[in-house]
């Protein structure tokens, strides 16, 4: 069984983080697979609502997994980008086709368990009947109602305390280079 992640991290945070120890723990641990982390709007950036580009969401992604994971089970862990196929809030059929698709053409594995934070009626309208059989579905607090949107305000406030609480230790360290792609958006 092999365990999906998807999420923008916009930027990455402590809920993130949180989801990523439960699924690891219940799909690698408990299971002896592997966990993929899609990040997805990976062609968006520079917009409110995506400000940060790719490579620095993966960069902040990869660096907090250094420091709460061995580099044993930094193995076993895989952090995909994933452009959308239209816009972010394409919650449709074609949608969860290609992201299927995505899946199964990285982990080379059609027994896969979708973790999840969002209302599952989301994640059950991105899969029709052909595709939804083949998956389970998991759903993972993020974090006492921490999100992203949540996040951007307290940088954009310069909130640097309350940042510091929400996002891990190697975001914050980069709380400059990240306050300034967010307080850059258009």
């Amino acid at each position: 069984m092999t365990g999906v992640i998807l999420f923008r991290a916009q930027p990455f945070h402590n809920g993130h983080l949180n989801m990523i120890n439960k699924a690891f723990d219940d799909c690698v641990v408990g299971c002896d697979s592997d966990l993929y982390i899609f990040v997805g709007s990976a062609d968006k950036s520079g917009t409110k609502r995506n400000p940060l580009p790719i490579n620095v969401r993966l960069d902040l992604i990869k660096g907090s997994l250094h420091e709460h994971f061995s580099t044993e089970s930094l193995k076993r862990i895989h952090v995909i980008p994933l452009d959308d196929l239209t816009d972010e809030s394409d919650n449709s059929y074609n949608w969860g086709r290609y992201l299927f698709i995505k899946m199964f053409n990285e982990t080379h594995d059609s027994d896969m368990t979708i973790y999840y934070s969002d209302d599952p009626r989301i994640m059950l309208g991105w899969f029709d009947a052909e595709d939804r059989w083949l998956l389970r579905f998991k759903f993972l607090d993020r974090y006492e109602g921490i999100s992203a949107t949540k996040v951007r305000n307290a940088f954009l406030e310069n909130k640097k305390e309350e940042v510091k609480n929400l996002v891990p230790n190697y975001v914050f360290i980069n709380y400059y280079e990240v306050r300034d792609y967010i307080c850059d958006a258009k």
